[in-house]
């Protein structure tokens, strides 16, 4: 009986590992576009060693935005790290933003200035999904970074 318990809650331990990644980006109706939709909810890969890209690359993402984005002025200078989701269609989604100043601690930003930057995400199109050798498209998270210094973004990458 204890070996069946010891097995059973081993089983029940790897079943959770598998499925609740440390770093998934939970749905959240708050903040969330209600209409973004992920292909298969129980797997979205990794950004790391995937083919998930924006036509033209991060330097693409660049020339288009960051011109965009001059008038917003920032507290201190750091680094906001936007960590989203592309679907299997090539729509973004699930924001996420990770905020720190030049010694990489936690600071805030002001709430207009992410909803400018994310408004400015949402109206890139071109995303590529993530596809396999087969051909399969899947949904995969994607990071950008925007360098921040003497108050303006002066970098995307």
């Amino acid at each position: 009986m204890i070996s069946f318990l010891f097995a059973l809650s081993i089983t029940a331990w790897g079943y959770y590992q598998a499925t609740h990644r440390i770093g998934e980006l939970e749905a959240n109706d708050r903040i969330d576009d209600n209409d973004f939709e992920l292909c298969n909810e129980d797997k979205v890969a990794e950004y790391y060693g995937m083919n998930t890209d924006y036509i033209g690359g991060k330097k693409a993402i660049k020339n288009r935005i960051l011109s965009e984005l001059q008038f917003l002025d920032f507290k201190e200078s750091g680094l906001l790290t936007y960590r989203f989701v592309v679907n299997c269609k090539g729509e973004i989604g699930r924001f996420r933003l990770k905020a720190t100043n030049k010694d990489l601690q936690k600071t805030e930003v002001n709430s207009k200035n992410i909803l400018e930057i994310e408004k400015e995400l949402r109206a890139l199109k071109n995303w590529n999904p993530a596809i396999n050798k087969s051909g399969y498209t899947y949904d995969s998270y994607y990071v950008l970074n925007f360098k921040i210094e003497n108050s303006k973004i002066v970098d995307i990458f």
